[in-house]
């Protein structure tokens, strides 16, 4: 009787712990597989087979492909598609400030923060560059267009694979912040051809 109690309660203690070992092997195994949300990116790490580089000036940024709507004073919320034939697209335009870029504005005035798919990029290590465009003139006058000179971070989306992303970027001073928030579809080639047949 007694021999019999003890295999009894020897086998459930087995079972027990082969169960601990199991769960903890799942979890070891999910933190080995699972995103680490606090990864920094910086030039040549990749996103889904998308390389990350720098040479924005020669490739067309990312807002050509978007039509922003403004939620507030300093919130942009926008939807892009970018279409199968390109192979490159810039990302760290400042998509909140553009419209609304102080004269007084300087770059180093701010803290900035650049996230594709949730993952933070490393964006000293990118740089910035300067590009001219025009914008409208504040003030009634004859000539309707000013050119002015702004900054973007030199951020370039390479080898485009067709899906959906997020872009996410943040600059913050002492009395404002901005934040952009895109929605970025690559389209598969074909995507917008509707096949239409009679």
């Amino acid at each position: 009787m007694k021999t019999n109690r003890i295999v009894k309660v020897s086998w459930q203690m087995i079972a027990l712990l082969i169960a601990a070992i199991v769960g903890l092997a799942a979890c070891l195994g999910q933190e080995a597989t699972q995103f680490h949300p606090n990864s920094i990116l910086r030039p040549g790490d990749q996103i889904d087979g998308m390389i990350l580089t720098t040479g924005a000036a020669d490739v067309p940024p990312l807002w050509f492909f978007c039509s922003p709507t403004q939620e507030n004073q300093h919130v942009t919320k926008t939807d892009c598609r970018v279409p199968p034939m390109l192979s490159k697209v810039a990302i760290g335009h400042v998509f909140s400030i553009a419209n609304e870029y102080p004269a007084k504005l300087d770059w180093s005035d701010f803290t900035w923060e650049l996230l594709v798919d949730e993952q933070a990029i490393e964006l000293t290590s990118f740089g910035t560059y300067d590009f001219v465009m025009p914008t409208m003139s504040p003030s009634p006058s004859p000539v309707r267009e000013v050119f002015k000179t702004f900054t973007a971070w030199d951020v370039v989306l390479t080898n485009l694979k067709p899906g959906a992303h997020t872009v996410h970027g943040v600059a913050q001073s002492e009395t404002d912040k901005y934040t952009w928030m895109v929605n970025l579809i690559i389209e598969a080639p074909n995507a917008s051809d509707s096949g239409t047949t009679r």
